[in-house]
């Protein structure tokens, strides 16, 4: 069979692109290891640090936070727990180490104690709504709505400002179907210019669910503007056309939905607290 020159050169160059993007990905994945090593280098080296400050003043609150912190990033919880029970043994004043030892117990599912350290921490700190916000977070976790919203509210008397609270508020409203309730804290942060991510969802949702369809698919329209590459908003707005009896769009949403989660196993079709949470609300230690 003849094969032109032109082909040939075709073939050949071809050929060498493809060389080029099998390097560049090699590069690519040598990088990422590197950094990576470079990270667990990092925290092993700082860890060495601190040990050795312990070795010369085992009661070091620095030592101890940072270590229990380190432990934490490493996957050691039990040894991030001690560390932390330690700060809080030898220095009992400090706001943080509570804050800390709070978290860590969420984070082990131990909510006693989670809730002992946090409101200890709020105590100490009385001006700061960090641990309080916490509280209210754990309680929404745990599916306890009416102490969640009570712990919000307790944060936004320190800061009528706190984004997270009010988002914590409307959610907390959310799971308990009070959806005129939600509309109230969105429209309390709107006034005072605070926003979060995701919020144009939220509101389509609150309106499919009060049966008020065109403004659900205004915000669901907006989503997926900014979202175009999350599910939800697809899905819901598949939906609303499919219930205005508009098919080609309905399949159109449907179809986008459908292959985004079939590339991406994680995300959903259905609409759930975690996608507020995970997105606005950080649980960090301190």
């Amino acid at each position: 069979m003849y094969i032109s020159m032109r082909h040939r050169r075709l073939v050949r160059i071809v050929a060498i692109v493809g060389l080029i993007l099998t390097v560049f990905n090699e590069g690519l994945i040598a990088q990422q290891n590197e950094l990576s090593l470079s990270s667990e280098n990092y925290l092993e080296k700082t860890r060495n640090y601190y040990e050795m400050i312990l070795e010369t003043d085992s009661a070091n609150y620095d030592a101890l936070t940072n270590l229990g912190v380190i432990f934490q990033q490493m996957g050691d919880l039990e040894k991030s727990l001690s560390h932390f029970e330690k700060a809080v043994k030898f220095n009992p004043l400090k706001a943080r180490a509570y804050h800390n030892l709070g978290i860590l117990n969420s984070m082990m599912g131990r909510l006693d104690d989670a809730i002992i350290n946090l409101n200890k921490a709020a105590y100490l700190d009385s001006t700061n709504p960090n641990s309080v916000r916490q509280l209210g977070v754990i309680f929404m976790q745990n599916e306890m709505f009416g102490k969640a919203i009570k712990a919000f509210e307790r944060a936004l008397i320190l800061n009528n400002y706190d984004t997270e609270s009010y988002l914590g508020k409307a959610l907390a409203y959310w799971s308990l179907k009070e959806y005129d309730l939600v509309l109230v804290e969105i429209n309390e942060m709107l006034s005072l210019g605070l926003w979060f991510n995701r919020m144009e969802l939220l509101l389509a949702d609150v309106y499919f669910k009060k049966k008020e369809y065109e403004k659900a698919k205004e915000y669901a329209k907006l989503d997926e503007t900014e979202n175009s590459s999350k599910a939800e908003g697809h899905y819901l707005l598949g939906v609303l056309y499919e219930m205005e009896g508009e098919r080609e769009k309905a399949e159109f949403e449907f179809n986008e939905a459908f292959r985004i989660t079939r590339q991406n196993p994680n995300y959903s079709l259905t609409i759930g607290i975690n996608i507020f949470l995970e997105s606005n609300i950080t649980r960090q230690l301190e």
